[in-house]
């Protein structure tokens, strides 16, 4: 199970009178092909290209595997990284996500943003799952507080995602992992505690080279092997700068002490165990890792 704290439902966010324009008077970015997939072992992504008259936007979607974050790029349109939007896919649960984590996207000479999160915001008690919700999407609608806006009619997602579910479970089986193998037991990380400190300090050197702040959950797949060893370490938020992500599988090989998963005739296993560390320079709240425990890396 992926580690996250539970799931409250979100704020959304309206479209503005921008975007309700362009709606209403059909200025909709129209899909130019269909979706292409490019499988990859760190995460396999989706691919679509919009067109609206002069104007080329493309969407592409990676993903580590269903439930953990998804990665949005958008190139084309008015939007600048590091400033806020309200992004999703409409109706959706009826409203917009706001992304604060913007980084920069591009493709040939067309500059864009960069974004992660789920593909729907969290719903309250009962709320439809991820899959219902994408059999029924018309548009990915991408807006800020400028009145900049682009609309794009995606039509339903649910095959695009599930390709990206397909792909995932694939990328694990080259991987060595079984992921509909039934477990007696999972693997486990056993130290989290020891290595808090070694990841505060690649938490220290990464703001000090970015020159200001810098705050986020990375999320990360592992892969133990069947004797108990770190076989693969992923993030799952290209937003991290790379430098943190590298470190952070660096310190786990390295230090990190993990139990093997068993299967359900008690031989040792392949597996995966997934994690949050979350990155705060003033926080009071803690996430729990995969094993109950908390990481917080603080400068």
């Amino acid at each position: 199970m992926f580690a996250s704290p539970a799931a409250a439902q979100a704020e959304l966010h309206p479209v503005t009178p921008e975007t309700q324009a362009l709606i209403d008077s059909e200025a909709i970015h129209m899909p130019d092909g269909s979706w292409s997939l490019t499988p990859a072992l760190d995460g396999c992504a989706v691919q679509r290209e919009f067109r609206l008259g002069d104007s080329h936007v493309t969407l592409v979607m990676k993903r580590l595997e269903g439930r953990m974050p998804v990665e949005f790029a958008l190139v084309g349109g008015d939007f600048e990284p590091e400033e806020r939007l309200q992004a999703g896919f409409l109706p959706g649960r009826g409203g917009l996500a706001e992304f604060v984590f913007i980084g920069s996207a591009s493709a040939g000479d067309r500059e864009g943003v960069f974004f992660a999160g789920q593909p729907f915001p969290a719903g309250g008690f009962a709320a439809p799952t991820e899959a219902v919700l994408a059999r029924d999407t018309h548009y990915f609608i991408a807006q800020n507080d400028d009145g900049d806006a682009v609309v794009l009619r995606t039509g339903r997602i649910d095959l695009a995602l599930d390709a990206l579910q397909q792909c995932g479970m694939e990328q694990l089986a080259r991987l060595g992992v079984d992921p509909q193998r039934d477990l007696r037991r999972d693997a486990a990380l056993v130290n989290s505690g020891a290595l808090s400190p070694t990841l505060g300090q690649a938490y220290g050197m990464a703001m000090r080279q970015r020159r200001g702040m810098l705050e986020g959950n990375l999320p990360i797949r592992l892969v133990i092997d069947d004797t108990g060893t770190l076989a693969h370490c992923h993030a799952g938020d290209g937003l991290t700068p790379r430098m943190l992500r590298e470190a952070v599988c660096e310190t786990i090989r390295d230090s990190g002490e993990f139990t093997t998963a068993m299967d359900v005739n008690g031989n040792p296993v392949a597996s995966t165990l997934y994690t949050n560390i979350v990155f705060r320079t003033r926080s009071l709240t803690n996430w729990p890792g995969a094993d109950g425990r908390n990481y917080r890396a603080r400068d």
